[in-house]
């Protein structure tokens, strides 16, 4: 059972980053990169309007918890339990009172993180 729930969890994870990739790539593609029409026959505009709608439903389902384990945040991070643990013990991570760590610090750490 384990197993299965790890395996979705990667696949959210792999997802979720994908969905960012895509809305970094939609935010810094211009129209001349973009053909006339596409092999359905929608316009660049259409192409971009409809990516764009995308990721505002996705972003509005907010699929993240606001809060999440250990074992959560090393996988977000793609770090071990053991590195998270010994982040939490160094103070780049503090805990709330529910024993998790805020999705918010998560989320500065991948930043702080990327070049």
């Amino acid at each position: 059972m384990s197993d299965s729930l790890d395996d979705i969890r990667n696949a959210a994870l792999r997802l979720q980053r994908d969905a960012e990739a895509l809305a970094e790539a939609a935010q810094h593609c211009t129209h001349a990169e973009v053909p006339e029409t596409s092999p359905a026959g929608l316009s660049d505009a259409e192409i971009l309007h409809i990516a764009h709608k995308a990721l505002e439903l996705h972003a509005a389902q907010h699929p993240r918890p606001p809060h999440v384990t250990i074992s959560q945040a090393a996988d977000m991070l793609g770090l071990s339990r053991h590195t998270v643990s010994k982040m939490l013990h160094a103070g780049q991570f503090r805990l709330n009172r529910c024993g998790r760590i805020p999705i918010e610090q998560i989320d500065m750490a991948q930043s702080a993180r990327r070049p």
